[in-house]
């Protein structure tokens, strides 16, 4: 996986579940906006017709762009680990000798980025932590091989908290901790960020096919596990990093209505904001993204990967 590659345009491709796609295209605008070119979504119908669907896909976005591609949750391992002490330069070689051990499995295995938990400036005498993401690498150079046979040859292969915490630091307030949640088909995300950089995640499993079939009490339930694991989760950001008080809770659009942003809302004890996407990327190139909140919530990952910095390590 690369990390550190930094454009002024990218076209941005994620698959959330195997299954249905979607991408977009984006440059940097003459305003503070990144412009929106283009976006698109697909759905495979089987796992042999992905080569249709990406073809399909590419040909709604600028293809000539360098391209990103986000993978599923479900194939890729983030964690947090002690960060070893030795220099940046000697980081990834110490990371993969003490996760091949941990493992029992062989350095070539797996493929390895990292980025760090800053913490240094506020709490020097913190141990620092650092995020490791791991995937396997017979499974990723099948996939690579698979997307190049449909046209695309990605520059950077990325995970979906770092692409939701770069919408989450384009929202961020001067000095706050920001806690951004965002649905999809399979649950709900959070990202806890803090001048750009991403202190916390949580994923909890509520698949939207549980909110359709739910009645008022059910759905109350669905709602009030999002809700005591958000509240646990700002509890232990504000014991383990006293200098960034989570102060708000940004809500993302859903790819359908569950009711989930006004239970929060009304049940908090801070104050709870829908995200306006217009704020952070300009959407007058493509006005069917600015008119559907479900395509902008199916969209919201390639969007935020989008959003590299340069010099990032993730």
């Amino acid at each position: 996986m690369n990390f550190g590659l930094n454009r002024n345009a990218w076209t941005a491709l994620d698959c959330c579940n195997g299954r249905d796609w979607s991408a977009v295209s984006v440059r940097d605008g003459t305003g503070a906006r990144p412009l929106v070119l283009a976006a698109g979504q697909v759905s495979a119908a089987s796992p042999d017709a992905e080569r249709d669907a990406l073809e399909e896909l590419l040909s709604l976005v600028d293809r000539r762009l360098p391209a990103i591609v986000t993978l599923g949750r479900e194939q890729y391992q983030l964690r947090v680990m002690p960060a070893p002490a030795v220099p940046v330069r000697e980081m990834q070689a110490s990371l993969r000798w003490a996760l091949s051990s941990e493992a029992d499995n062989p350095l070539e295995d797996f493929n390895l980025a990292w980025l760090p938990i800053p913490t240094e400036e506020h709490l020097p005498a913190r141990s620092p932590q650092i995020y490791t993401v791991v995937t396997p690498t017979h499974w990723l150079t099948a996939r690579q091989a698979a997307w190049r046979q449909a046209g695309m040859k990605p520059k950077v292969v990325d995970i979906r908290e770092t692409a939701l915490r770069n919408i989450a630091g384009a929202l961020e307030r001067a000095g706050e901790g920001l806690a951004l949640l965002s649905q999809d088909a399979g649950g709900v995300g959070m990202v806890f960020t803090h001048h750009g950089s991403m202190y916390l995640d949580r994923y909890i499993e509520s698949p939207l096919s549980e909110y359709r079939v739910a009645d008022a009490a059910a759905s109350a339930r669905l709602h009030e596990r999002v809700a005591l694991q958000l509240l646990r989760s700002i509890d232990l950001i504000g014991r383990s990093y006293p200098f960034m008080p989570v102060g708000r809770v940004v809500v993302a659009p859903s790819p359908e209505e569950t009711g989930l942003l006004q239970f929060l809302t009304a049940q908090l004890p801070l104050p709870v904001e829908a995200l306006d996407l217009s704020r952070v990327f300009d959407f007058s190139a493509v006005p069917e993204l600015a008119a559907s909140t479900a395509m902008q919530a199916n969209c919201i990952v390639p969007l935020g990967a989008t959003l590299r910095r340069s010099g990032s390590t993730a």
